[in-house]
């Protein structure tokens, strides 16, 4: 057995580190959380991934970061384990997105220095400071690997077909509830900054200003290449509109 954060590590250093299922197995038997931590960074992820489980199902401040610990340090047999089980029972395919946007709205806090920032713009990736409805199905996937193991150790599994299908009718409906229609919108969004996405902190806002025509153009690449159901949602959208004119 292995705990959430060890399952966590092991497909980190597979998928990210390149190593292979041996190799991965015995760092996870062999080395302690602080040296896991060292090589895959995954632990904002899994403290923002268990804070927005606890949102969702009622937990204590004091539940939440038990369930922190165990999730992290074991053990596997925790009771705790089963106290959740039996209050996430039932979680939706929406809920399960609202957990996956507080990990990528944490994600975005952690990351908004500016080394990290300039790391972004040199990588054109600026558009993964924008909320969870624009930046692709592809980038809420990768998310997974911090939320999957999590849900397992409480008996919820996530069926990544349906997932999918419930993101792209949350992306409809953001996109129907800002009047999304086109790329001027768009554009016209993200300058909003803190006003449209709330968890930018203000110096990030700042550093996003120039760069709102990018962020935008970034977004919609995305989802040409990597996000083709929201692509085509958007440019249904902007003929629909085309044709009220």
């Amino acid at each position: 057995m292995a705990t959430p954060y060890q399952n966590i590590a092991k497909k980190a250093l597979i998928n990210w580190n390149g190593l292979t299922e041996q190799e991965a197995t015995e760092k996870i038997n062999n080395e302690t959380v602080e040296q896991l931590e060292s090589q895959v960074y995954a632990m904002d992820s899994v403290k923002f991934a268990v804070i927005g489980i606890g949102k969702e199902i009622g937990l204590t401040e004091e539940e939440i970061t038990n369930f922190f610990t165990v999730a992290v340090n074991g053990p596997e047999n925790s009771e705790l384990f089963n106290l959740i089980s039996s209050k996430i029972s039932g979680i939706s395919e929406q809920q399960k997105l609202n957990i996956l946007s507080v990990i990528h709205d944490g994600w975005v806090v952690s990351n908004s220095s500016e080394k990290t920032f300039n790391k972004k713009v040199d990588r054109q990736q600026l558009r993964q400071y924008a909320p969870l409805e624009l930046i692709g199905w592809n980038e809420v996937k990768s998310d997974l690997l911090f939320l999957e193991p999590i849900l397992s150790s409480v008996g919820v599994s996530v069926n990544e077909e349906t997932l999918q299908k419930a993101y792209h009718e949350r992306v409809a409906d953001y996109l129907e509830d800002q009047n999304i229609n086109n790329q001027t919108d768009l554009i016209n969004l993200i300058s909003q900054g803190k006003a449209y996405y709330s968890v930018l902190t203000s110096e990030l806002e700042e550093r996003l200003k120039p760069y709102n025509e990018v962020v935008v153009s970034q977004i919609l690449d995305n989802w040409a290449k990597k996000d083709l159901p929201t692509s085509q949602l958007f440019e249904q959208r902007s003929l629909d509109t085309n044709k009220t004119l």
